[in-house]
């Protein structure tokens, strides 16, 4: 049975971009038991995360989708998606 500051622990580094591996070591315990806490809790499944940098991205309710949390991180996606050669990875 994991303790309730576990538990918010973990929410709390999820919400700040963490993944399960990191947690788990972070945490001192097994990646399988944060894993299953984060499919038993599904407060964070409908959660929208940064495409560059993993942080949770809050909404405005009426408001279309936001993809990224600063500017900073949509400009260095986009102009590493445009080093790469497009969103697809062919070059051009």
């Amino acid at each position: 049975m994991m303790s309730k500051h576990t538990q918010k622990e973990i929410e709390r580094m999820r919400m700040d971009g963490y993944g399960p591996t990191r947690i788990a070591h972070e945490l001192d315990l097994s990646i399988n038991t944060v894993k299953s806490h984060i499919r038993r809790h599904p407060g964070m499944k409908n959660a929208v995360f940064c495409l560059q940098c993993g942080r949770a991205v809050p909404q405005t309710p009426g408001r279309k989708q936001k993809k990224f949390c600063s500017n900073t991180c949509r400009s260095r996606y986009w102009n590493y998606q445009y080093r790469k050669g497009g969103r697809d990875g062919k070059n051009k």
